[in-house]
């Protein structure tokens, strides 16, 4: 497909596309390292949501602890908007193995990749070239 055939909408929808996936290629640094002392010990990322409607934005914060008998697993807090945490005793963490939280990561992402395509009225190139190049299914008679 060749730019020629685009509109100046579908160019800036992708180009909002790819720099949304340039932005999640490189995998972030941790936001803080818990000390040895700490409950979770290791590297911790906190990603805060856009809540306009919430007092503070609400907080994600994902794990990886250094203990070796929970080492093996990562740990996702889910915030809830609407209530305020002491963030070191009110968070509940969820066990995830590696496989499982990078299928959900990649589930996300395409998620989010959709969402976007959608609410900006496009569909995404991607989805476009899959669609000219699919074979028209065949109809069967029953």
């Amino acid at each position: 497909m060749s730019t020629d055939d685009l509109s100046l909408k579908e160019i800036r929808a992708e180009l909002h596309r790819l720099v949304a996936i340039a932005d999640s290629a490189e995998r972030p640094k941790p936001d803080t390292i818990n000390p040895p002392e700490h409950g979770m010990a290791g590297p911790e990322w906190r990603v805060p949501q856009e809540a306009p409607f919430a007092s503070s934005p609400p907080l994600w914060v994902v794990r990886a602890v250094d203990d070796p008998e929970t080492r093996d697993c990562i740990y996702v807090a889910q915030p809830d908007p609407y209530v305020k945490y002491d963030w070191e005793r009110q968070l509940d963490f969820v066990p995830m193995n590696p496989t499982d939280a990078r299928r959900l990561a990649m589930a996300i992402l395409a998620a989010a990749d959709r969402a976007e395509s959608v609410s900006q009225g496009v569909t995404s190139l991607a989805a476009r070239r899959t669609q000219k190049t699919d074979p028209p299914e065949r109809k069967t008679m029953t």
